[in-house]
């Protein structure tokens, strides 16, 4: 049964499949390139790495602490703060900052050893390979910079700074590599340790600056204290000597006492309250308006779900302080007291945090670094609004007293409001200086959350470039490239390299023919060739051992036997040379199968041709002829190339009077014509001389005739024609011959112009099959081999193709 897929088709899928084996077989022939391409690329990479300025990166391990209590505290504000991501990014982030790198460079620009520092344009890297040369530079070194200001060059260096840090963080961990690059080891861990110190001074800054504003508030409220003590002692010291009064007595002392203690507790409380305010006020500020509204929206509900736990604490701060007015702080009704107004406020503070977590999480707006300043200032509102009621107490307690005093005499009512001043201006200096130590020692004790586990220290190698690596990279691009370019070529090369593609378009290979270089070729030839030169150009040297100056083997005579000078350099390349070789054997195979390509007709006209010039067809031609010979039959050579006419040369004859001759009239006696060759049975009938019109004379009825008319009285008419694509001469002889021969040629045959000829009906109708001429067997390639030495890739024919075939050979005979 027949295949129904059409034969294109089943060729077109043939050529799409990949075949891995001949892929490894085309990087190996192309070795060389490959290595080539290779070895250049790591050159450049070699190159690169010895000019390339490296990088060292110094690296310093920083863990950031978590405080337990914030952390409590923040499990209770946010529940949700495993699933925020903003653990330790904050921390990253700011390390990165340019603010940070800033402050580094002022710092160390500030220093003496600065002029050690690449950062600052002090110190030059020269690399190896500037070194080798002598650290030449090229261009103008010469021109002098302008003058930057300061704060634009500290900022240029900053950006300079900030690009070279790089923080990571161990995976479920709370520690920070931080490091800083360098082209200088020391500079590198010198630039990494000054990060981590700058970062660790500004934490513990940023930790403390709320503590700092309240000492530095206390501070100014105690210089007021003391400046104000002063002058009540001095005015009650005068009084007292002016009036002769050295103490208090009976109910005027009580009074005193109590109205001390009530404004002394007043003043406290308004104290704090100032302190808090300062404190809120600080906390405000670094909260975003988005912020801020969030925060009053919280302390609203707060207000409205808290009131009556709120006015209870009232109730009972009220009767506190007058149990403290009556039956002194010391009692057991006031100790009783104080415990449930304790347990209130404690209910209270905890209501407020458990409102403000899930005011807080519900709302997920704020970030989660503000989340603890949002509670703080939610906090300080109540604990505010507590001590403002307190006050009001107090005050309505001072009052009273005042009252009590006022009914005093008039001299010892006046001892008693200048003792109560200095007592109430003692006990508030007293608040005061203990809210100031209170401040000292949490700005003293701050130590911040981060901690320099190991400072960075000189790295012993560069990180970048790093040889190894690069090598391995251009180990790997070279090899890319140059299989790229290997298969880049392949793809562009359409010349035939192996006899599967023939097969695949119908084309039926007779024989594989070795492809013989041409003396001058090789090396050796090349040099052959210079010394055959030089010996015709001295007649008298005899250099070649017979006396007759290396002349060819192949000697061209005429009919009557006289030797005639060649029309060529190039001795041709002929089977007789060595019956034995493989060249030879081959054309004993395409003689047999020639023989056997036809069953149904015998072939008796050959006609030799192929698709472009230099292909061979006129070596192939000639052998063929000479391989029928020596079977005993009688063969006769028709050389119809009447534009490049070549068997004279390959069978040693003359070139006229020859074909064309008899053709246009000139020579009416064909047998005059037919020239004798090397072997008795095989005769020539030449190209003849020049003529303007060789397509009428190859198409003419006169051309079929002498066709038929020799095949008559010869056992083997071999015709050798142009290339069937470039001219017209072999489709107008094609009519008259039984047969054709296509002669390709491996790695030089366009496989293009092979697929035209399939399309052609009176040629593939005709086709006996195909010579195959294959490069030596030192530059194989797939089956056959590709000759790359001398022929490159070839398109269709051309202008000069077609101009050079009609260039009109220069001959002597």
């Amino acid at each position: 049964m027949q295949d129904p897929t059409p034969q294109s088709q089943q060729g077109n899928q043939f050529e799409q499949e990949i075949n891995i084996q001949e892929l490894l077989q085309v990087l190996w022939k192309n070795k060389l390139i490959i290595g080539a391409v290779t070895g250049l690329v790591v050159v450049l990479v070699l190159l690169y790495h010895f000019s390339a300025t490296p990088e060292y990166r110094s690296t310093s391990v920083v863990l950031i602490k978590s405080d337990k209590g914030a952390a409590a505290m923040g499990e209770m504000i946010n529940p949700f703060e495993s699933m925020t991501g903003f653990e330790l990014q904050n921390d990253i982030e700011l390390i990165k900052s340019f603010p940070l790198a800033e402050e580094v460079v002022r710092d160390l620009f500030r220093k003496t050893d600065r002029d050690s520092l690449q950062l600052f344009g002090e110190r030059r890297y020269v690399s190896p390979l500037q070194g080798l040369f002598g650290g030449l530079s090229f261009g103008s070194a010469s021109a002098e910079e302008e003058p930057v200001d300061y704060d634009v060059q500290m900022r240029e260096y900053a950006a300079a700074l900030q690009k070279r840090i790089e923080v990571n963080n161990a995976r479920d961990t709370d520690i920070l590599k931080v490091s800083v690059s360098s082209p200088f080891p020391d500079e590198a861990a010198l630039l990494t340790n000054a990060i981590c110190e700058a970062y660790m001074r500004k934490d513990i800054e940023w930790n403390a600056d709320q503590a700092m504003s309240v000492k530095e508030f206390v501070g100014e409220q105690l210089s007021q204290q003391q400046q104000e003590i002063a002058e009540v002692e001095d005015r009650l010291s005068a009084y007292m000597k002016n009036q002769n009064i050295y103490e208090l007595t009976g109910n005027a002392e009580n009074l005193l006492e109590k109205l001390v203690e009530a404004e002394s507790r007043y003043n406290d409380a308004q104290s704090e309250i100032t302190i808090l305010k300062k404190r809120q006020d600080f906390l405000v500020q670094k909260l975003s308006v988005e912020e801020k509204a969030l925060s009053d929206k919280i302390a609203q509900n707060i207000d409205r779900q808290a009131s009556d736990l709120k006015d209870r604490i009232k109730s009972e701060e009220k009767e506190l302080i007058s149990l403290a007015n009556d039956a002194g702080t010391n009692s057991p009704q006031y100790a009783s007291k104080k415990q449930q107004l304790d347990m209130l406020k404690q209910r209270l503070q905890e209501l407020t945090r458990n409102m403000i977590a899930g005011e807080l999480a519900f709302s997920s707006k704020a970030r989660q670094f503000q989340f603890d300043l949002i509670s703080e200032q939610l906090q300080t509102d109540v604990r505010l609004a507590e001590l403002q009621y307190i006050a009001q107490e107090y005050l309505r307690a001072k009052n009273y007293y005042e009252n009590q005093l006022n009914k005093l005499p008039q001299k010892q009512l006046n001892y008693a409001r200048l003792q109560r001043d200095r007592e109430v201006l003692n006990n508030t200096y007293t608040f005061l200086k203990e809210k100031l130590e209170e401040s000292r020692i949490k700005i003293a004790s701050e130590v911040g959350k981060v901690v320099i586990v190991g400072a960075g220290y000189p790295p012993t190698s560069p990180v970048a470039p790093d040889l190894k690596k690069n090598l391995l990279i251009g180990l790997i691009l070279g090899l890319g490239l140059g299989g790229a370019l290997v298969f880049v070529r392949e793809m562009l090369d359409h010349s035939l390299k192996d006899d599967t593609f023939l097969e695949d378009h119908g084309f039926t290979p007779l024989a594989a023919i070795p492809y013989v270089p041409r003396e001058g070729e090789t090396l050796q030839g090349s040099f052959r060739k210079s010394m055959d030169d030089i010996t015709r150009a001295l007649p008298s040297l005899n250099l070649n051992g017979n006396g007759k100056n290396g002349t060819s083997k192949h000697k061209k005579v005429d009919s009557q036997g006289k030797s005639v000078p060649s029309s060529s350099k190039k001795p041709p390349l002929m089977m007789a040379d060595s019956l034995s070789s493989p060249f030879a054997e081959s054309f004993r195979d395409l003689r047999t199968n020639i023989t056997f390509s036809q069953a149904d007709k015998t072939v008796k006209s050959i006609l030799v041709t192929g698709t472009e010039i230099s292909e061979g067809k006129s070596t192939v031609c000639s052998n063929l002829a000479f391989a029928f010979a020596l079977t005993g039959k009688k063969v006769l050579v028709i050389d119809c190339d009447l534009r490049r006419p070549s068997q004279h040369r390959m069978l040693n004859t003359l070139r006229m009077p020859g074909l064309s001759d008899y053709l246009a009239g000139v020579e009416k006696d064909l047998d005059v014509l037919l020239q004798p060759t090397m072997h008795e049975n095989l005769w020539l009938l030449p190209a003849g001389n020049s003529t303007p019109s060789p397509n009428e004379l190859l198409g003419s009825r006169k051309m079929t005739d002498l066709v038929k008319e020799l095949e008559e009285k010869w056992d083997y008419v071999i015709l050798d024609t142009p290339p069937v694509l470039l001219l017209s001469d072999a489709a107008l002889i094609s009519r008259s011959a039984d047969g054709i021969l296509m002669v390709v040629r491996m790695g030089y045959t366009n496989k293009n112009l092979l697929k035209e000829v399939q399309k052609l009906d009176y040629l593939r109708n005709n086709m006996l099959g195909v010579a195959i001429i294959g490069p030596s067997e030192k530059s194989s390639y797939y089956k056959y081999g590709r000759y790359y030495g001398r022929y490159g890739y070839k398109g269709y024919y051309t202008y000069k193709s077609y101009s050079s075939y009609l260039e009109p050979e220069k001959t002597k005979g």
